[in-house]
């Protein structure tokens, strides 16, 4: 498997995508142009086959049309001339003529009125009288003693069948026609047999097929049966031997037939049932075939040079657009992640090529925001290394600050100096870390607004709304301090009279929910837009903002917890302000 998956690679990921491309535009090309063309090949074949099979089928019924007319007109003709009274009344020997030779001309007139004996296929016709006592002769008619003394009535019944088949001493084969004539005598309503006629005709003009004007042949070949099956007309002794073969049963059976180099087909005449095979020689079915091959093969060649020509002009363009994709990729990766021109169209690789810029845009923010963070944490460690310059020393003068106040009886320094040493402790703490409890970071922002009411002189009073299954939610440190803050530098401290400070701190449903709520000046509309905007914008090159201390809170919650959480703010003009800054559950 891994040598199969191997060769697979050589050989379809070996060149570039150009190459890749058109040879398999080329390879799978060929698979339907092949299966079309053999099932069009193979369509058309069949249609060529079965419009020859359909115009064979025409020949062959108008040559059993034309011969069963032939057959019902020379019936028709015996019919006459059995029935026809002066013909009937001189065989009976009821005319005024008496001489034997004059009742003969007579009879001959009648007969050649009937039928036109200057056609090709007809011989003879001569009517034989059974009255031995009314001797008639004459060119169309003889007594039967004169009819048993010819070869064909020795070895043939003629009287017990309709037609008989001769050969005349010309070696001419000679079709017989039969018809018995029959007097009815309407006094007593008896019939009474008079004679029969014998109509002649020739079987190779009779049952020829159409000539070929054009090759002097015959256009098809026939073979003639009898209703025993036997042989008695064939045009061409080659197919002769088809009957031994295949039977006229089974022939019939097939709308196509072969044999040898014929397509065959066959044929039935009522009249006198004779059984016709239809022999077509397959050359002209060979020639369709041959020109079929001949104008499809050109089609084909110039379908699949518009496939190639196609495919190169479609897949050059594609690999351009490729190639300028991959340069891309290739100057983001040297650190350059300027943008270039744009690959234009609606396909996929535009949508690479947008949302590979779009990531270089990110990227190149990230980087720049990344580098401003390392400088602030930089900086803030600066400065928390300045705070713990000497803590012992700054501690120290609180408690003196304290000692001094409580000597001369002023606690309220006593409790400043205590707020104030329990905020630098928090400030300054190792032991808290990133994270903290609720009530923690609640502790530290109460000392914060009784120094900030003890400087204001409670021009504001605080309320505090905790439920107590939030107390012990672990949440990030500093982040209610800076808000806290805002409210009452820029809310509460610039209103006429009392305000009110409201901290609330619950659980709604999979979040920790904390709203510092105030009645000061407030925000207009566009000023709360604005400020949201700043605080939620990622570019963080922009510091001389007012408000950089929600929007670094903001940020760090963005940067620990994800950007679904953070600060949203709400606030009406002379109405007031509220923040409520959305955490998720941490234990």
């Amino acid at each position: 498997m891994k040598r199969a998956r191997k060769i697979h690679r050589s050989i379809l990921h070996s060149g570039t995508i150009f190459t890749q491309l058109v040879l398999f535009t080329v390879i799978i090309s060929f698979i339907p142009i092949i299966f079309v063309g053999v099932v069009l090949f193979g369509k058309i074949s069949r249609m060529v086959t079965e419009e020859l099979v359909s115009s064979h089928y025409q020949l062959a019924a108008q040559y059993t049309s034309n011969l069963e007319n032939s057959f019902y007109q020379y019936k028709d003709s015996l019919k006459q001339i059995a029935n026809n009274t002066i013909v009937m009344d001189t065989l009976l020997g009821k005319t005024d003529y008496k001489n034997p030779y004059a009742m003969g001309t007579n009879v001959s007139i009648e007969i050649n009125k009937s039928l036109h004996l200057d056609s090709a296929e007809l011989r003879n016709c001569m009517v034989y009288s059974d009255i031995a006592d009314n001797k008639i002769y004459g060119n169309r008619v003889t007594m039967m003693e004169g009819a048993s003394k010819e070869i064909w009535y020795i070895n043939h019944k003629a009287l017990t069948q309709d037609y008989f088949i001769y050969s005349s001493v010309g070696k001419k084969t000679i079709l017989s026609l039969i018809q018995k004539i029959i007097y009815l005598d309407v006094t007593n309503y008896k019939s009474k047999y008079i004679g029969f006629i014998k109509l002649d005709l020739y079987m190779d003009k009779l049952f020829s097929p159409t000539v070929n004007k054009k090759e002097e042949n015959y256009s098809y070949d026939v073979i003639v049966l009898d209703s025993s099956n036997r042989t008695v007309y064939s045009s061409n002794p080659k197919y002769t031997a088809i009957t031994k073969k295949i039977s006229y049963k089974e022939l019939s059976k097939n709308r196509i037939n072969y044999y040898e180099d014929a397509m065959v087909c066959t044929g039935y005449e009522n009249n006198y049932g004779l059984k016709l095979i239809f022999l077509f020689n397959n050359k002209q079915l060979a020639n369709k075939k041959s020109e079929i091959e001949r104008s499809t093969l050109p089609i084909f060649v110039i379908v699949l040079v518009v496939i190639i020509i196609t495919a190169f002009i479609f897949t050059r363009g594609f690999s351009t657009r490729v190639a300028r994709l991959i340069d891309k990729f290739k100057l983001a990766e040297t650190g350059d992640l300027t943008l270039t021109e744009e690959i234009e169209g609606n396909d996929e690789i535009t949508i690479l090529d947008r949302q590979f810029s779009h990531m270089l845009i990110k990227l190149d923010r990230l980087i720049k925001k990344n580098y401003v963070q390392q400088l602030e944490k930089k900086e803030s460690e600066f400065r928390n290394l300045q705070l713990q310059i000497n803590p012992h020393f700054l501690y120290n003068t609180l408690e003196t600050i304290s000692s001094i106040a409580a000597v001369n009886k002023v606690f309220i320094i006593c409790d400043l100096c205590e707020k104030l040493g329990e905020n630098f402790r928090y400030s300054l703490g190792k032991n808290y870390g990133e994270f903290v409890t609720v009530m923690q970071e609640l502790s530290h922002t109460k000392n914060y607004v009784y120094i900030q009411q003890t400087r204001f002189g409670n021009k504001f009073e605080v309320f505090y709304n905790v439920d107590k299954e939030a107390e012990n939610y672990r949440i990030l440190r500093f982040i209610l301090q800076p808000i806290v803050e805002n409210a009452i530098v820029h809310g509460l401290s610039k209103i006429v009279g009392q305000g009110t400070l409201e901290i609330s701190i619950s659980r709604k449903e999979e979040q920790l929910v904390i709203k510092i709520e105030d009645d000061g000046v407030g925000m207009s509309a566009e000023r709360v837009e604005e400020i949201s905007k700043y605080i939620n914008d990622g570019n963080i090159e922009d510091k001389k903002r007012h408000s950089i201390g929600i929007r670094n809170v903001n940020q760090r919650i963005k940067l620990a917890c994800g950007n679904e959480y953070g600060i949203t703010i709400d606030s009406s003009e002379n109405i007031g302000s509220c923040f409520t800054i959305t955490l998720p559950l941490i234990q």
